[in-house]
């Protein structure tokens, strides 16, 4: 007990800070485990938690399926840390009060090597590979790099004073050292085994963890109850966070959006926003927390309490998405609008619909913005464009409003008039160009031309009766589309002089024209005995 107490005070003593995300999680179940819970690793698969007891040695082995203790087993006289190997068949454990280091066979959960490091062995990480084990000596101040091929010890880092917390980057070749009693964080170059740089933090760091990109590495210090937050490209403190009382430990969430920072002295888990790099809630929890271990998808979690004996088992809610502006506000009912939905905790959308008009025909979503093509409907008028996730469905508000407009098309007519004169059989030859100015594709139309009278007309593509030629069009004609119709009308020996005026105008269609009466131009000529023709 007297051990116990001992290390207890030494953890009790160190500084740290922390952070966490929204929205806050919930406890699901508190699991009674061996006395003094200190660390807690979660197998790849997610299936099992390991948890080690700081007093007894004895290491706890939960099902997280139903959040029962499923086994134990006892290795060396006390154990701080615990991490899994890659493919989770080993198991690794610093022993403070023997300077070892314990390699456990996870299939029958025996020990297969123990490791002599140096003096009172604290935090331990593994390498993205599982190559290399490293591991803090608090009062050696020295990193022991350990060759998990071999389980020996393959060098000795000289570091800060105090160290406890370790984080090590995606490729394996930067570890931080959280340097306790220098009141910095050391950056290793774990290649040539030394310290390529020193961060000041301006307290005491304890706990460690990287942003999933790499770019940030929070600390947690307990002796002023903030985090601080490093550029890991700069090496150069970016700012604390206050949070609860003595955090020892913080844990980002595998999305980058949210740190949890275990306060061990008001039993409380802050959450932090990691953008804004601030507290967005905070979660009563048990007796002294401090080891969080969160599944790959964030969305379970596995707290240690210390002095309480327990592992807290958390549920991680994703976050309720929300729509705060839409661009282009309005559409026609056709359909094919492409929008962009600007918002909150997008990602990973499953739907996106336009109220009654239906789900969008096709959409992409980050975690702020969807690119969405709006549905075809009937209806006219304003209706919610909601994302759905797995987090719920965001709520209807003014912001994501998108109106429907009736469909129109708006039909350009543009008429030529080409004298062609001959001795006997002079004509004017017509050309009708149809243009779709849009907004939307034209589906159908007609345009019609009054034919002068005692004159002869023909067409190839075009149909002539009582006086007045039709034309249709042969298929829909999409925006910024052309076609052209063709007529021409026989002028003979006429005497003295002749002049008419033929206008080509819409007169169906589908949809709508928006502005109708300028669907149309005339063509003005005149002749003189059929043998000089003029136009205009």
């Amino acid at each position: 007990m007297t051990a116990i107490a001992a290390a207890t005070a030494a953890l009790l003593s160190q500084p740290a800070t922390a952070a966490a995300a929204a929205p806050p999680p919930t406890v699901t179940a508190q699991v009674p485990v061996a006395p003094y819970p200190a660390g807690v690793a979660l197998t790849p698969d997610g299936g099992h938690v390991y948890v080690t007891s700081q007093s007894s040695g004895t290491v706890s082995v939960l099902d997280t399926a139903t959040n029962t203790v499923s086994g134990s087993f006892t290795v060396g006289t006390g154990s701080y840390a615990v991490a899994l190997s890659p493919d989770g068949h080993r198991a690794y454990l610093t022993h403070h009060l023997d300077n070892t280091v314990s390699v456990v066979d996870t299939a029958s959960n025996t020990v297969t090597a123990t490791v002599p490091v140096g003096s009172q062995p604290w935090g331990l990480v593994l390498s993205p590979d599982g190559s290399r084990a490293y591991v803090s000596n608090a009062s050696a101040n020295t990193v022991s790099v350990l060759d998990t091929s071999s389980d020996t010890v393959t060098a000795t880092v000289p570091v800060g004073a105090e160290p406890h917390g370790l984080a090590v980057s995606a490729d394996g070749r930067r570890l931080y050292v959280a340097a306790s009693g220098d009141k910095a964080v050391n950056v290793i170059d774990t290649v040539g085994s030394t310290v390529s740089a020193t961060v000041p933090v301006g307290h005491s760091a304890f706990g460690l963890a990287l942003s999933p990109d790499g770019g940030r590495l929070w600390a947690a210090d307990a002796d002023d109850s903030t985090a601080a937050v490093i550029d890991t490209a700069a090496n150069t403190l970016l700012g604390t966070v206050p949070v609860g009382s003595g955090p020892y430990a913080v844990t980002v969430a595998p999305d980058g959006a949210a740190a949890y920072v275990s306060n061990y002295a008001d039993n409380t888990l802050s959450v932090v926003d990691t953008a804004s790099r601030t507290v967005t809630a905070t979660v009563p929890v048990g007796a002294s927390p401090y080891t969080l271990a969160l599944t790959a998808d964030g969305r379970r979690g596995y707290l240690a309490d210390f002095t309480g004996g327990t592992v807290q088992a958390l549920n991680f809610p994703l976050p309720v998405p929300a729509v705060t502006a839409v661009t282009p506000s309005s559409g026609s009912g056709v359909g094919g609008t492409i929008v962009t939905v600007t918002g909150t905790d997008l990602n990973g959308a499953t739907a996106v619909t336009f109220g009654a008009a239906g789900a969008a025909t096709a959409f992409s979503c980050t975690r702020t913005s969807c690119t969405a093509t709006a549905p075809a409907t009937t209806v006219t008028g304003a209706v919610d464009v909601q994302v759905t996730t797995a987090g719920g469905t965001s709520a209807a508000v003014a912001a994501d409003h998108f109106t429907y407009t009736a469909p129109s098309a708006h039909l350009a007519v543009a008429l030529t008039a080409t004298p062609v004169t001959h001795l006997l059989a002079s004509r004017v030859d017509y050309t009708v160009t149809l243009t779709n100015q849009g907004p939307d594709e034209l589906t159908s139309a007609t345009v019609a031309a009054g034919l002068p009278s005692g004159l002869t007309a023909t067409s190839t593509d075009c149909s002539i009766a009582a006086g007045k030629r039709s034309c249709t069009l042969a298929a829909p004609l999409a925006k910024g589309a052309s076609t052209t119709r063709h007529f021409s009308v026989t002028v003979g020996l006429l005497s003295l002089i002749r002049s008419w005026d033929v206008t080509v105008a819409r007169t169906a269609g589908v949809p709508a024209d928006p502005s109708p009466a300028t669907s149309q131009d005339t063509r003005s000529c005149s002749s003189v005995l059929g043998l000089v023709i003029t136009c205009t």
